[in-house]
């Protein structure tokens, strides 16, 4: 994992890894909402208690979409 899902905000993970938004979108219809308008400056733990989501499985989604980025 390239970053650590309990400090790291979505807003970071949005700006520094751009594949990442995708992976956002496609839990929006879980999480209820768009999660890059409502929970922007949230951390990975409180957007999963919020919303119902399961962070690890979020975390999982981030990384290999994290991964696929070309260097």
């Amino acid at each position: 994992m390239s970053f650590d899902p309990a400090t790291t905000t979505v807003l970071d993970l949005v700006a520094t890894h751009p594949a990442t938004e995708g992976v956002f979108r496609r839990y929006d219809a879980s999480a209820g909402c768009c999660i890059l308008c409502e929970a922007l400056f949230e951390t990975l733990p409180v957007l999963c208690a919020r919303y119902g989501l399961d962070a690890e499985a979020l975390a999982h989604d981030l990384s290999q979409a994290i991964d696929t980025e070309t260097p």
